[in-house]
């Protein structure tokens, strides 16, 4: 490949051998090149081409951000992807970029966002939620700033959302207000003073995660209950009400009912909750 133009230090723009334009993202990959250049693609971290759908958006963030917070971002996307023992999607590349940038800037102009789904996060992303705190004290660190600890929440879904490729950070949200609206509203329901450090608590918002993921993404499991589950009389007694009114309150908000199955498994998930046998 052959240097076009220099973004900065560790980005650049480059000609294929086809004549394709690209941009190689590497540590150190645009230091002492110039316009026509050869470049090693093999010391690319990432190589965004015409058929990335964000090479423009990359390309005006890297035009915009300055150089510093850019290579922030890309300390931050190697560290995750070691402790993940993955590579992250190239989405991240923009989405993480663009969020890190913006967070310094309202920091800066003491505007602070409310993630409201802290405790969900940690519980159910642990290993995301350490990278996002890990990510959020590097950058405090390396910009001398102070961007509160919401703002974790806002990388781990940047982190969920780019590492499979049938996620997006959209869905991811919704999966989580979700699981937050269950949760809540059970909470809410019985008066509970949830430990959150239970195992038991934790194994709820765990099914509670996965119904939700099931529920977005149109694949609920719709079974013959009496083949399945048996539950006393009291259980169902003790449940039903809270199992309508979330019912309806997932209609209400999301367009569409749990099906049989699912709202007898979180009736069973409901009981060890409360201990009900």
């Amino acid at each position: 490949m052959r240097v076009k133009s220099i973004l900065n230090n560790s980005a650049l723009i480059a000609f294929s051998e086809k004549g394709e334009e690209c941009v190689l993202i590497g540590k150190g990959i645009a230091f002492n090149k110039h316009s026509g250049d050869l470049v090693d693609e093999t010391r690319a971290e990432k190589i965004f081409n015409s058929h990335h759908t964000r090479t423009e958006e990359l390309i005006e963030l890297l035009e915009d951000v300055p150089e510093k917070v850019f290579e922030i971002t890309n300390t931050i996307i190697r560290y995750a992807n070691r402790k993940l023992g993955k590579e992250l999607n190239s989405g991240i590349y923009v989405t993480l970029l663009d969020h890190i940038h913006s967070a310094i800037e309202r920091t800066d102009e003491g505007i602070q966002l409310d993630f409201g789904m802290l405790t969900e996060v940690r519980m159910l992303y642990p290993k995301e939620y350490d990278i996002a705190c890990w990510a959020l004290d590097y950058i405090n660190a390396a910009m001398d700033t102070d961007i509160p600890i919401d703002e974790s929440g806002f990388i781990v879904i940047h982190i969920i959302a780019n590492e499979s490729d049938n996620m997006d950070t959209g869905l991811t949200k919704k999966i989580l207000r979700i699981t937050k609206d269950i949760t809540d509203s059970i909470g809410s329901y019985y008066q509970l003073q949830m430990d959150t450090s239970s195992i038991t608590y934790t194994r709820f918002v765990t099914h509670a995660k996965y119904l939700a993921l099931r529920y977005v993404k149109h694949e609920q499991i719709d079974q013959n209950e009496d083949s399945i589950f048996t539950l006393n009389p009291e259980a169902k007694e003790k449940t039903k009400d809270i199992i309508d009114i979330l019912n309806q309150k997932l209609k209400e908000k999301y367009g569409q009912f749990l099906s049989e199955y699912e709202k007898l498994y979180l009736t069973i998930h409901i009981c060890r909750l409360l201990n009900i046998k």
